[in-house]
């Protein structure tokens, strides 16, 4: 975690509007029978409405941002939907994280930072919560947007809050904009953050996920920065690993990947009750190329494996794999 937002983590998370404030007219135009709260959809009815209307709030990361009822869990909480749209009425009392993605965050592929399911396939207009089956870390910017001479200033300055931007493209011919970051958790939140807000108070902004560059240079440029993420994903969660082990530490030059030393455990009068210490011997090395290298197979060999404890057998030693 960055030190900025550790700062802001000391300080209890503020209520960031009322529930008075939060009018009916915040949500949208019922063109369904049932409102997801979730997913603030109306769903049941037999039109839609794909107008976007502006947003009336928006998230203070300096003034929002503080701890809540779940700050302190280790399970990988999800941070508050509401929070990024600046509409949490719950503050410190809030059961989601309020505050940005960090580069030590980790949640499955499955979902996006705000817990949400994603889907196999984006939607036709590339909108929505995104694809398990695709790591996208660009945002376009569409909608009634004027681009002025500090467009690219504005775009900036908005969007840096919320995370580091590997780059900026502005297409000035037809009003819109694309801006990457450096990690997707940061994309999800942005992306939601920044929903119908607007530059220069005339503008509404529109923002859906870009679709993939099919330039080549591209392609493979998109290949290493995902191997590259890969490897310090590994090297992060192995180096959080509190193993508790007998094992020296050993570091990354000093062991051999093509031959394992193994050492012998000492024998001792403890109870069967206790985890044994199962080191995995030498890791075949795989014949295609992948995204983990020799020193990171290397690693994977002083994890602990959990102790498989014996089943109860049932009442007359029956159960239900037998005859």
């Amino acid at each position: 975690m960055s030190d900025d937002i550790a700062n802001l983590m000391l300080r209890p998370a503020r209520q960031q509007i009322s529930l008075e404030e939060l009018e009916s007219d915040e949500l949208p135009p019922q063109n369904g029978i049932v409102f997801n709260i979730w997913f603030q959809k109306w769903s049941g009815g037999g039109g839609s409405n794909n107008q976007i209307s502006k947003a009336k709030h928006k998230v203070n990361i300096e003034k929002d941002t503080g701890f809540t009822n779940v700050t302190k869990d280790k399970n990988n909480p999800y941070i508050c939907l509401y929070y990024a749209k600046g509409i949490c009425v719950k503050g410190k009392n809030c059961q989601y994280l309020h505050r940005i993605p960090q580069d030590d965050d980790f949640w499955p592929q499955t979902v996006d930072c705000f817990g949400r399911e994603k889907f196999s396939e984006y939607r036709e207009d590339m909108s929505g919560i995104g694809s398990f089956n695709n790591v996208n870390k660009t945002l376009y910017i569409g909608g009634s947007l004027i681009i002025k001479s500090n467009f690219h200033d504005l775009i900036n300055e908005n969007f840096k809050k919320f995370g580091k931007i590997d780059k900026i493209n502005v297409i000035n011919n037809k009003n819109c904009c694309f801006v990457s970051y450096k990690n997707e958790s940061n994309a999800q939140f942005a992306k939601e953050a920044m929903m119908g807000q607007s530059l220069y108070g005339e503008d509404i902004m529109v923002i859906k996920w870009a679709n993939e560059d099919p330039n080549p240079i591209a392609k493979n440029l998109k290949k290493r920065q995902l191997e590259q993420d890969t490897n310090d994903m590994i090297k992060n969660l192995l180096s959080n690993f509190d193993g508790k082990s007998k094992q020296q530490k050993i570091l990354p030059s000093e062991i051999d990947a093509s031959e394992a030393e193994i050492e012998e455990p000492e024998e001792d009068d403890q109870s069967n009750d206790e985890p044994e210490e199962i080191e995995i011997k030498q890791i075949e090395q795989p014949s295609q190329k992948t995204l983990l290298n020799n020193t990171d197979l290397s690693y994977l060999k002083f994890l602990k494996r959990p102790e498989i404890k014996p089943r109860r057998s049932l009442i007359n030693a029956y159960d239900s794999d037998s005859d």
